[in-house]
This record gives C-alpha cells, structure tokens and sequence, in this order.
C-alpha cells in the first residue's frame, strides 16, 4: 500500500484545540486526525449524508465556502467565451 501526505491548514485555535485533545487522549495530532477522516469516510460509506457531518445551521455556510458543485458551477460561470456569466 503506498502512502500519501496531505496537509490541512488550519488557524492558530484549532490547531491549539487538536494539541490540547489529542493530549488528553494520549495521543498525537496525527492519530487523531486519521482517526477523524476515517470516521467520516466510514459514515459516508455506510450512507450518511452532509447533513450528518455538518450541523444543519452551518449547512448554508459550508456549502458556500467547500461544495465541489458550487466551484464547478462557478468556474464555468466565469470562463470567456460561455456567453454566460451570471447562472442561477
């Protein structure tokens, strides 16, 4: 199995929030934020939706900010030669 390493960008807060957990827990940062990209891998896999993963009140928020849909949508909107730079 090869391994990959990705990076996540996080504000000085969280990042002092996942130190303090992971302490608690006796643990790294690491593990810890394995063990959360697993945990939601795995509710999606079993057919959870966004809702599940995200309070319904920071939906809209969330969706405007990281929805893969909107960015596409948004690119196309933006591209020369569409002829179309307002879609709904």
């Amino acid at each position: 199995m090869s391994v990959t390493t990705l990076g996540i960008k996080l504000d000085g807060e969280t990042r002092a929030r996942l130190k303090s957990v992971s302490a608690k827990l006796d643990r790294t940062c690491h593990w810890f934020m394995k063990r959360a990209i697993l945990d939601f891998i795995e509710k999606v896999e079993a057919g959870a939706g966004i809702e599940a993963l995200v309070a319904v009140e920071a939906l809209e928020k969330d969706a405007a900010r990281h929805s893969l849909a909107r960015r596409r949508r948004d690119t196309v909107a933006l591209e020369p030669g569409t002829g179309d730079t307002h879609r709904g």
